[in-house]
C-alpha cells in the first residue's frame, strides 16, 4: 500500500500486507489477504489528522475473523510520536474484509506503510471555548483536590472530545477528577483554510482552588 499524491490516499490494503510474527505466534494461513473495506472513510480521517504532516509510519495490525482491528502497534516509527500517534489512530479506524483460508474468515496479522504527504497550509490551532465554566466547577466540585492533571486530546471538527491520553507527570487525584470533567469541555475546532480539522492539543487542569485554570498547553503536543 502506497501514498504518493499531494494528498492522503489509501491504495489496496492487499498490496504489500505482509505476515508477521506476533508474541511468538503466527496467524493461520490464508489464501486471501484482508482488503480495507472503509477506504473513504480512512481517507477523510487521514485528510483531517495529517492536515500539514509530511511522514511514514509502518504499522502492525492484528485483524480478527470478523475483519475488526483487535491491536495496533507501530513497526518502524516517523521518529516522532505525535506523528506515530496519529498513524496508529488511522490503524484503529480501519475496518477489513477478513482473510480467507479455503473460503473461510480467518484472523490474520499485517504490515501497513501509512504516509502522510500533504500540502501545507496555514492551520489556525484548536481552542478551548468553556475553560472558565470547567474552573468553576472544579473549585465548586473538587475544591480540596490539588495538582495538575495532563491529557493529549483529539479534538474533533465540531470540538467535541473523540479521543484522550494521559499524560504524565499528574496528580493522582486531580487526573481522576478531571476524567469526570473532560468530556464536557468544548473546543473551537483546529482550521485549515476555510475547513475545521481534526487536532491534537495538549490539555492542562490545574487543580488551585482559587486560582485553578484550564488551558491547553501546547497545541498537538
Amino acid at each position: 500500500m502506497k501514498m504518493r499524491s499531494s494528498r492522503p490516499s489509501f491504495f489496496g490494503v492487499a498490496l504489500g500486507v505482509l505476515i508477521v510474527a506476533c508474541g511468538g505466534h503466527t496467524p493461520p494461513p490464508y489464501d486471501n489477504p484482508p482488503v480495507l473495506a472503509n477506504r473513504d472513510d480512512i481517507e477523510a480521517a487521514m485528510r483531517a489528522v495529517g492536515a500539514g504532516l509530511e511522514a511514514r509510519v509502518v504499522l502492525f495490525l492484528r485483524i480478527d475473523a470478523s475483519g475488526q482491528v483487535q491491536s495496533v502497534r507501530v513497526g518502524r516509527s516517523s521518529g516522532s510520536v505525535e506523528l506515530d500517534d496519529a498513524a496508529m489512530w488511522i490503524g484503529r479506524q480501519m475496518r477489513f474484509e477478513p482473510a480467507r483460508s479455503e473460503g473461510k474468515a480467518v484472523p490474520a496479522l499485517v504490515e501497513i506503510p501509512v504516509t502522510f504527504d500533504v500540502v501545507k497550509q496555514v492551520v489556525r490551532s484548536a481552542r478551548l471555548r468553556n475553560s472558565e465554566e470547567i474552573a468553576a466547577r472544579i473549585v465548586r466540585e473538587h475544591g480540596d483536590v490539588r495538582g495538575k492533571a495532563r491529557f493529549r486530546i483529539l479534538v474533533g471538527t465540531e470540538g467535541w472530545v473523540i479521543d484522550r491520553q494521559d499524560r504524565r507527570p499528574f496528580s493522582e487525584a486531580a487526573q481522576a477528577a478531571a476524567r469526570k470533567l473532560i468530556d464536557d469541555v468544548m473546543f473551537t475546532p483546529a482550521y485549515r483554510g476555510d475547513r475545521a480539522i481534526v487536532s491534537w492539543v495538549m490539555l492542562i487542569f490545574e487543580f488551585a482552588g482559587p486560582e485553578t485554570r484550564v488551558y491547553i498547553d501546547a497545541p498537538g503536543a
